[in-house]
């Protein structure tokens, strides 16, 4: 694509000019034909259902955040500090931090465990980038966030009902 700041030649799908670093996102979007991809392009995470809250803060323990994980059955919690969003503690960061590992989870704070700042999207941002984000980060979850504070989270199974949902598949 050709920056149309600077006229430097960049790869395709690139966010930012390579030369003068741009923002080049809103110039290589595709345009919807209809259907599922319309739904992708144009709708926005607001059509999603959110998964439940579990908030938890960065002095908790680990052994208090996977309590309360377990209770509501979801299998993250958000980290929050004066209600904004700082982490986010999974299942993936228990298994690669702490299992196997002779920990006291009961002294362990989550902000040793957790993952900092995490990706987050808005209601408002169109479906299509969630579906970016999980797939390039390979996350399972991302949090919601209006002003900096945690409002949902959006699974990818979530995403994946939505898909089926517009993919005119029955099952």
């Amino acid at each position: 694509m050709i920056c149309p700041y600077c006229g430097h030649n960049n790869l395709d799908g690139l966010d930012n000019c390579e030369e003068c670093i741009h923002d080049l996102s809103a110039f290589d979007v595709p345009t919807p034909t209809g259907g599922l991809q319309q739904h992708l392009m144009e709708d926005t995470i607001g059509h999603i259902p959110f998964d439940r809250l579990v908030l938890v803060n960065p002095a908790d323990s680990v052994a208090h955040a996977v309590s309360r994980i377990k209770t509501i059955g979801i299998g993250q919690a958000v980290v929050v500090e004066d209600g904004r969003l700082i982490g986010i503690l999974t299942e993936r960061d228990l298994l690669n931090k702490v299992a196997g590992r002779e920990l006291n989870l009961d002294k362990l704070p989550v902000s040793e465990v957790m993952t900092r700042w995490p990706e987050t999207i808005a209601e408002s941002d169109p479906i299509r980038v969630i579906v970016n984000k999980m797939a390039i980060g390979e996350y399972r979850h991302v949090p919601v966030v209006r002003d900096g504070r945690p409002i949902g989270i959006v699974s990818a199974k979530a995403v994946a009902n939505y898909i089926l949902k517009f993919s005119g598949l029955d099952f």
